[in-house]
């Protein structure tokens, strides 16, 4: 069993709902993010996961800053952008053991 990294710090609902944060709030914290863990990366490789629901995100008045967001993220080199299953079977096939080779 595989566990992948999952953000409650950058969970739609969290930020939104919780905090009442804005549009305007949710960029500038994924782009906070994003620049401390690519900076981080430097070493090794880091997840960021963006926790969003159909229902919060896509609000008609959300979509413009999750596009803005997204396409922060997107414009930097080197950032895989995948899902977390990609993310397992990346790890699964490069760095787990094979079960019973003990």
């Amino acid at each position: 069993m595989l566990g992948v990294p999952y953000s409650v710090e950058l969970n739609d609902i969290g930020l939104f709902v919780s905090k009442g944060l804005t549009g305007p709030d949710f960029v500038q914290i994924v782009k906070d993010q994003l620049d401390q863990l690519y900076e981080d990366s430097a070493d090794s490789g880091r997840v960021m996961a963006l926790a969003l629901h159909p229902f919060i995100i896509g609000q008609p008045f959300r979509l413009r800053y999750l596009d803005q967001a997204l396409e922060y993220i997107a414009h930097h080199p080197g950032v895989w952008l995948t899902t977390s299953d990609e993310i397992a079977a990346h790890y699964t096939r490069t760095t787990a053991p094979v079960q019973g080779s003990d």
